[in-house]
């Protein structure tokens, strides 16, 4: 028998309060000249102001979309996901996967006029390296020493084999060492970089404005100019859309159609390296029983909240690896919605009706409040007895990096890399942010990680994924979607990791 699919009553119904915003904003993509303002610039919305200006201690999004306008990176990532060349032109790495050689192109300079040389590389990743209070430390944990070959070589050697390690520097902006030793403070503020773009001004709590990098080796940027607007609310995004102070910002799910009506902003739709996810502490309680955990994964009805509350645009989903990111696979699909297995298989566990606690953070992702009433309702309607727990996004994020969340939890994880051994390798191995612990997934992560062959590679990923799905690990929801509102006229298409990029 069918089952049907629609919200129940109790979510169903217009929304009463705004969420908070998505908090991943950016984009790149092809321009039309012709549609650039007579001053040949363009405003865009930020979800939020970055601390610094300095790579080394803000890794956030907001701070990011700058960054890769400003600075470049060994390798970047292209809008279909793949790894290519920036300021190296090649690069190779050793049977073991232990030494990696780079080789830079020999026309980058930065913005200041000097050469970008295999130098400033292993400035950047020896500062970083050596300074504790570093965030970007963070990305070179598999890095024993770096090296300087020669002024267009670099070498890196590694503390173990890692197969993505040319993904991984795509997150290591070069910096220039003689201007950043001369003053790192100043530095922060007007940093200096080999991107397309430069920092003209930054006004604390408006707005950071970038102009055109003449010195930059690649294509000119789009623009010469490109101010970053700071604009959290979703409903001034929108309005600003609409009256024509913004150019390109993030939509929230609620303003889609009102924008849509509007002829002088076009909106379209970029599905992300993003999920959405339901996740679980089965360190103990009945959370600890699989049974229990595969009832509340039949028990959401994802095409209902796709459909009903997200207004389609989110893809139901299996596993924690979005389609764009390498890794993914095509056999584990999402689960079909069986409110009547999963009501039997709760009755028939041990499961006593003792209140499970559903944390979520109460900013960051789409519709999350009205997300979270959902999945409670539909797992109450099974049969569990379930308290909601909004918490603050910091605190919520703290609690998830420490394993302190007391039952079952919503959250996301969207891969800046697209490699599926960042979500995997912290959501499922043991002693990561995961609540179990599985001997053969471990060995898979060790495996996958060393492996040279990319489609033994991505079959070992896949496996991981299948393994997680057998278990109910995780109850994996959605595959998140990016839609952004931009000046009619403008031919610009998102990326889906969600960066703003103007070159």
């Amino acid at each position: 028998m069918s089952t049907p699919h629609h919200l129940p009553r109790w979510i169903a119904a217009p929304a009463l309060l705004t969420v908070g915003a998505i908090s991943l904003a950016g984009c790149t993509g092809g321009f039309d000249d012709a549609a650039a303002s007579e001053d040949d610039s363009i405003v865009v919305a930020l979800t939020g102001e970055p601390s610094s200006l300095n790579p080394l201690y803000d890794t956030n999004l907001n701070a990011l979309n700058i960054f890769y306008d400003v600075f470049t990176q060994l390798t970047t990532i292209d809008e279909k996901g793949d790894v290519v060349p920036s300021l190296a032109t090649e690069w190779s790495a050793d049977a073991s996967l232990t030494t990696w050689t780079f080789t830079l192109r020999d026309d980058a300079v930065f913005s200041d006029g000097s050469p970008v040389t295999a130098s400033d590389v292993v400035f950047t990743y020896e500062t970083t390296m050596a300074d504790p209070e570093a965030n970007l430390a963070g990305y070179m944990t598999t890095i024993e020493s770096v090296e300087a070959a020669s002024d267009t070589e670099v070498v890196f050697h590694l503390n173990t084999p890692y197969a993505p390690f040319d993904r991984q520097v795509t997150l290591v902006p070069i910096l220039p060492q003689a201007a950043y030793e001369k003053d790192p403070d100043a530095f922060a503020a007007a940093p200096v970089g080999s991107g397309p773009y430069q920092v003209e001004r930054w006004q604390k709590g408006d707005s950071i404005v970038l102009t055109r990098n003449e010195e930059y080796f690649g294509e000119a940027g789009a623009y010469e100019r490109i101010e970053f607007r700071f604009v959290l609310d979703e409903t001034t995004r929108a309005n600003s859309l609409q009256s024509g102070d913004l150019d390109i910002a993030l939509l929230g799910t609620s303003q889609v159609n009102t924008v849509e009506a509007s002829d002088s902003v076009d909106v379209v739709d970029q599905q992300s390296n993003r999920v959405l996810y339901l996740g679980f502490n089965g360190s103990e309680g009945p959370l600890a029983d699989p049974a229990v955990r595969k009832a509340a994964d039949l028990a959401v009805d994802r095409t209902a909240i796709s459909d009903d509350l997200m207004n389609g645009a989110v893809e139901p989903t299996g596993q924690l690896v979005a389609k764009v990111t390498f890794g993914y696979t095509e056999d584990v699909t999402a689960t079909e919605y069986d409110p009547d297995a999963a009501a039997a298989m709760l009755e028939e566990s041990d499961y006593d009706g003792s209140p499970i606690v559903l944390s979520y953070p109460t900013t960051g992702l789409p519709q999350i409040d009205q997300l979270a009433q959902a999945v409670a309702g539909y797992l109450e309607t099974a049969g569990f007895t379930v308290t909601l727990d909004g918490q603050e996004a910091g605190t919520f994020s703290s609690n998830w990096f420490s394993n302190q969340l007391p039952g079952a939890f919503i959250f996301a994880f969207a891969p800046s890399v697209m490699d599926a051994d960042l979500p995997l390798g912290m959501l499922t191995r043991s002693g990561g942010q995961g609540y179990f612990s599985d001997p053969e997934i471990d060995d898979l992560l060790v495996a996958e990680i060393a492996e040279p062959d990319e489609a033994t590679r991505a079959d070992l990923l896949g496996q991981i994924s299948e393994i997680v799905a057998e278990n109910t690990y995780y109850a994996p929801l959605f595959i998140d979607t990016y839609t952004y509102g931009y000046t009619a006229g403008l031919e610009w298409t998102p990326r889906p990791d969600g960066f703003f990029v103007f070159n």
